[in-house]
């Protein structure tokens, strides 16, 4: 006969381990909670800072014009290739150093202390360029200065949000990138008004003052996931990593899409000018270029889930460069309305999946690190981009046939790319098997 004790001591034991069971279980819950939450914080941080960043220097045009009207313009005496040194040196500077954000990070040892210095240099750098006379001191400020202060703000949210999820990675990253569409659609409409409303000093003073608000806003949000260890990755470049095919193929990759994804919003504007377009139908054709970018880097992230991520990058980059090689260089009016929308469509996305795609092949461990040189190559291939695009276009591109060099270099970089992209999925096969969902 069985002693009631022992039922009891055995009923005990379960309902205690039931009750531990529970207990882990809820703390599970609570931590997967608080996991998502600070990454959904950061992806917002993200997009806080694209939209500042990228839509003060994508918007520079804008400065541009005002800059050598040949009335009222402070820079009206020096050429438009000169002037443009300020907006190109600022966004290369952005991505090129990002490499010393594995160096930051581990010094600060935390990401709001990056930004925080970096929102800093950038409101110095537009309200230093408000009090300059030279072309040299809008090149060191509105250019040198605020890149370098955009990069420490721009890149700790990219490096840390993708390393919070697993399931929905690359349609969180497709939000965070779209910042840069919207932020380059509304700033370049804010930045038009202020010059006509204040004129171009107090304009880099006001937007000095929202870069300040808006930055350390996005500097607050942003928190470190549990994969980002600040005791890694102390070197600025980690040489050994360049031995292998799919580090240097995807480098190859970011440096050449980076030299040829610019061009067209470069050129969009004057080109629409040689079909009779009028400028403010060639200013909304890069609204609209601009705003497609946005909501697609949401959408195909959110199918580049499903269907594999470096899939999906080499798909958005192939047809990228067929709409250069084809709907570009046809040179039609309706045409190139069609161009205007499907680049905006399937370039964007290629940016937004890139960082996604570094930890797929790489993994968490090797990302922070990669990520930075990843940057500095996609600031490398700014530099080699648009500059020798614009030396490509002829008799100042009167007509539409003064482009033809251009629009095929343009077309060439991107195909570029996505070989080297091919190559990099080829690699990842060979060290790991065939795999469809990648």
């Amino acid at each position: 006969m069985n002693d009631p004790k022992d039922t009891t001591i055995v009923t005990s034991d379960v309902e205690t381990r039931n009750s531990i069971a529970t207990h882990s279980t809820e703390e599970r819950t609570a931590a997967e909670r608080r996991r998502v939450f600070r990454g959904i914080a950061t992806v917002l941080a993200g997009f806080l800072c694209n939209f500042i960043v990228f839509g003060i220097s994508f918007s520079y045009g804008v400065f541009q014009e005002y800059y050598t009207d040949p009335v009222n313009g402070p820079l009206k005496h020096y050429s438009i290739s000169k002037v443009a040194l300020i907006g190109s040196t600022a966004t290369a500077l952005t991505y090129i150093f990002g490499i010393l954000n594995s160096k930051l990070l581990f010094y600060f040892k935390a990401p709001w202390k990056v930004m925080a210095i970096g929102c800093v240099a950038m409101t110095v750098g537009l309200v230093a360029a408000s009090f300059c006379n030279q072309i040299y001191q809008f090149i060191l400020s509105q250019g040198v200065l605020y890149g370098i202060g955009s990069s420490f703000l721009y890149m700790p949210p990219v490096v840390c949000a993708p390393l919070f999820f697993k399931k929905y990675k690359a349609f969180m990253m497709g939000f965070l990138f779209a910042g840069t569409g919207v932020g380059a659609f509304v700033m370049s409409i804010v930045t038009r008004k202020l010059l006509t409303e204040v004129g171009w000093r107090w304009s880099l003073r006001i937007l000095g003052l929202i870069t300040l608000v808006v930055g350390n806003l996005a500097a607050l949000l942003v928190r470190v996931p549990d994969g980002l260890n600040f005791t890694e990755n102390k070197r600025i470049i980690n040489f050994s990593s360049l031995r292998s095919t799919k580090v240097v193929s995807q480098l190859g990759a970011s440096l050449f899409q980076s030299a040829g994804y610019i061009i067209p919003l470069i050129f969009m504007s004057k080109y629409a000018n040689t079909l009779s377009f009028s400028n403010t139908q060639g200013a909304l054709f890069i609204g609209v270029n601009n705003l497609a970018n946005a909501v697609f880097k949401v959408i195909i992230g959110f199918a580049a889930d499903r269907t594999g991520r470096l899939n999906m990058i080499i798909f958005c980059n192939l047809l990228s460069t067929l709409t250069i090689f084809t709907l570009w260089l046809i040179g039609q009016r309706d045409v190139f309305i069609s161009f205007v929308v499907l680049y905006g469509i399937f370039s964007g996305a290629i940016i937004s999946l890139l960082p996604t795609c570094l930890i797929d092949l790489f993994g968490a461990s090797q990302y922070q690190a990669l990520t930075g040189l990843m940057y500095f190559c996609r600031g490398i291939g700014s530099m080699l981009g648009s500059p020798i695009a614009g030396v490509l276009v002829k008799d100042n591109g009167l007509r539409t046939g003064d482009y033809q060099n251009a629009i095929i270099y343009n077309g060439v970089l991107l195909a570029v790319s996505t070989i080297l992209l091919g190559v990099m999925r080829h690699a990842y096969t060979k060290e790991n098997g065939f795999k469809w969902f990648i």
